[in-house]
């Protein structure tokens, strides 16, 4: 018999359990205190994902950028991740998901992304740069696709992770 699967929410800190918990009341999630992930926890993770689905979900700010890197790359991209608008999850000068308005939490849950291991080159640098020539344009993708805010660099990285093609983006800058 086979063990049932479940689902692990990588989040930052215990303010940010205790909110996704206050929306979804079975959710099991993993703290890593912060941006300073030990190896231990990061082994921990890893151990996990080995028999369930792991979600990232940190904060929209650099810290949580930089450590959604750090456990996607060590989870080899072997992972989902869950992103929140930083618009979405401000309160008063806080940012973060203990922040987020519950329905644009559930949103994010709803929403979740899987990057390739082996991403397909579908899109250039010099297509993504001549097509996404501007901070609106990036921002409409970004919001399309539910991303975090970046800068072109790790959006065109992403976005290749993603496997998203040129037409893809071209459909997508073409709605109103």
């Amino acid at each position: 018999m086979k063990a049932k699967m479940g689902v692990f929410v990588i989040v930052e800190g215990k303010t940010d359990s205790t909110k996704l918990k206050s929306i979804f009341p079975n959710i099991k999630t993993i703290e890593t205190s912060g941006s300073g992930i030990t190896k231990e926890k990061l082994a921990l993770i890893k151990k996990i994902s080995l028999n369930n689905k792991v979600i990232i979900f940190t904060d929209p700010d650099y810290p949580g950028q930089k450590l959604r890197q750090i456990i996607s790359d060590y989870l080899k991209n072997k992972c989902l991740h869950a992103f929140i608008s930083k618009n979405d999850a401000t309160k008063g000068k806080k940012v973060g998901i203990a922040e987020a308005s519950e329905d644009a939490i559930k949103n994010s849950i709803n929403n979740l992304i899987s990057f390739s291991n082996q991403p397909v080159d579908n899109l250039q640098w010099s297509d993504y740069i001549n097509l996404v020539d501007s901070k609106v344009k990036r921002e409409k993708i970004i919001k399309y696709y539910n991303l975090m805010p970046t800068n072109n660099k790790t959006t065109f990285k992403w976005l290749n992770y993603m496997n998203v093609k040129k037409q893809d983006l071209i459909d997508i800058l073409k709605e109103k």
